[in-house]
C-alpha cells in the first residue's frame, strides 16, 4: 500500500514534467512549406476517402452495364425428355437454350444518363472532400498563428511589467517611491505570467489538433492569401445539384424498366424416335412483361424519396450559399476596417507609453499612472496584433467560400 502511494507522486511528476515540455516546446515554421502541401498531406489522412472510391466503383459499374448489349445476366436453360422409365420406344428430346434480357426502348440511354450522372456527382463528391478539408487546415493554421501572437504578447507583457517592477524598485532604493508600490508593479508582473501560462496551453492544444490533422510537426511560412474575385460557385451546393441528378436519374432509369425487361430465349432442340432418327430444330421465344402498375409504384418509392431530399437539399444549400457569400464579404470589410483602427491606435499607444516611462523615470507621474498607461498600451498591442491575425484568417474564409485552394 505505501508502495503504491509513494509510486503515484512520481508517476505524476514525470506526466507533468512531459507536458510541461511540450507547452514549452518552441514551433518550427518550415518557409519552404507551402498551405497546399499541407492540405495534400490532410488529404491523405482525412476519413472519407474510402466513400470517394465506392462512389467512383459505383459510377464505372453504371457506365459499363450501358455499354452491354443486354440488359442483364443471361441463363442457360436446359431440357430432356425420355420415354425410357414407361413405354420403351426410343422416345427422347433435348433442348439447350440461352436466355437474354432485352433493353427497352429508351432503357439504355436511361442507364447512360445515370452512368453520367454517377460520374459526375462522384467528381463533385472529390471537390466537395477537399474542400473541406483544406478548409479545416486553413482555420487549424489559424488557430495556431493566433495561439502564436497571443504568447508573444504575453512575454511582450511579462518584460514590460518586469521592466516596470524593476523601475519601482529603482525608486523605492533610491527613496522616491513608497515601498508598498513594489507589491502592486509585482503582483501587475505576476498576472501577465499567468496569461502567459495559459497561452501556452492554449498553444500546445492547437498545434497537437494541427499535427493530428495535418500529420506535419512544423507551420508552413506566413501565408500571404490575397482576396480571390468573387465568384457564384459555392461547392457545397454544386454537391447538392450533382446528388439530385444522380438521384432523378436512378430514378428515370427505374422508371424506363417498366414492368421489367423482355426477354429473348433461343432454343436447339434434338428429337430421337427409336433411337434412329433425329430431328434437329431451332426456336426462339419473346416475352413481354407488362401491367403491375402498383408493384413498380412500390420499388419507385424509395427513389423518389431520395429525389424528393435531394430537391430540399438543393434549396437549403442555395440559401445557405447566399448566407455564408454574405457574411463571408461581410466579415472580411469589418476585419479590414478594425485593423486600420487598430493601427492607429497602437501608434498613438506607443507613443503614449514612451512618454509615460520617461516621465516616472524622471518622477514626474506616479505609478499609477504610469500602470494605466502600460496597461492601455499592451491592451492596444493585443488589438492590433490580433487584427493581423484576424484580417488574414478572413481573407482566408473569404476565399473558402469562393471555392478557391490554397
Amino acid at each position: 500500500m505505501a508502495a503504491g502511494l509513494s509510486a503515484t507522486p512520481f508517476v505524476l511528476a514525470q506526466e507533468t514534467g512531459a507536458l510541461a515540455e511540450e507547452e514549452t516546446a518552441p514551433i518550427v515554421t518550415d518557409a519552404g512549406l507551402s498551405l497546399a502541401t499541407v492540405v495534400d498531406a490532410a488529404l491523405a489522412r482525412a476519413p472519407g476517402t474510402a466513400l470517394l472510391a465506392v462512389r467512383n466503383e459505383v459510377a464505372a459499374s453504371t457506365e459499363r452495364r450501358s455499354g452491354s448489349f443486354i440488359a442483364g445476366a443471361p441463363s442457360v436453360q436446359l431440357r430432356y425428355l425420355s420415354d425410357r422409365p414407361t413405354t420403351r420406344q426410343g422416345v427422347t428430346e433435348s433442348e439447350a437454350g440461352i436466355d437474354l434480357p432485352l433493353w427497352r426502348w429508351g432503357q439504355r440511354a436511361a442507364v447512360a444518363m445515370q452512368a453520367r450522372a454517377n460520374q459526375s456527382g462522384a467528381v463533385e463528391d472529390a471537390r466537395l472532400h477537399r474542400w473541406r478539408v483544406a478548409g479545416m487546415v486553413r482555420e487549424a493554421y489559424w488557430d495556431v498563428r493566433d495561439a502564436q501572437a497571443r504568447l508573444t504578447l504575453a512575454e511582450r507583457d511579462v518584460a514590460a511589467f518586469l521592466q516596470l517592477e524593476k523601475d519601482v524598485i529603482r525608486r523605492i532604493n533610491a527613496g522616491d517611491a513608497a515601498p508598498g508600490e513594489r507589491l502592486t508593479a509585482e503582483g501587475q508582473r505576476r498576472e501577465r505570467e499567468a496569461i502567459q501560462h495559459e497561452t501556452e496551453v492554449m498553444l500546445a492544444d492547437r498545434f497537437f489538433g494541427w499535427r493530428e490533422l495535418t500529420g506535419y510537426s512544423v507551420l508552413p511560412g506566413l501565408s500571404d492569401e490575397r482576396p480571390a474575385p468573387e465568384v457564384a460557385a459555392y461547392l457545397p451546393l454544386d454537391a447538392a445539384k450533382a446528388e439530385e441528378a444522380r438521384t432523378e436519374a436512378a430514378l428515370d432509369a427505374l422508371k424506363a424498366e417498366g414492368s421489367g425487361s423482355p426477354r429473348l430465349l433461343l432454343l436447339l432442340r434434338r428429337d430421337t424416335q427409336n433411337g434412329m432418327q433425329d430431328i434437329d430444330s431451332v426456336a426462339a421465344q419473346v416475352s413481354l412483361p407488362f401491367g403491375g402498375s402498383s408493384h413498380r409504384q412500390v420499388a419507385l418509392s424509395p427513389l423518389a424519396l431520395d429525389a424528393a431530399r435531394a430537391r430540399d437539399t438543393v434549396a437549403q444549400m442555395e440559401r445557405e450559399a447566399r448566407l455564408a457569400h454574405h457574411e463571408a464579404e461581410h466579415e472580411l470589410h469589418a476585419r479590414e476596417i478594425a485593423l486600420h483602427d487598430a493601427a492607429g491606435r497602437y501608434l498613438l499607444a506607443m507613443d503614449e507609453v514612451a512618454l509615460a516611462r520617461r516621465a516616472y523615470a524622471l518622477g514626474e507621474v506616479p505609478l499609477s499612472e504610469r500602470l494605466l498607461t502600460e496597461i492601455r498600451a499592451a491592451d492596444t498591442t493585443r488589438a492590433h496584433q490580433l487584427a493581423v491575425i484576424a484580417y488574414s484568417r478572413a481573407i482566408a474564409r473569404y476565399n473558402q467560400i469562393n471555392g478557391v485552394s490554397p
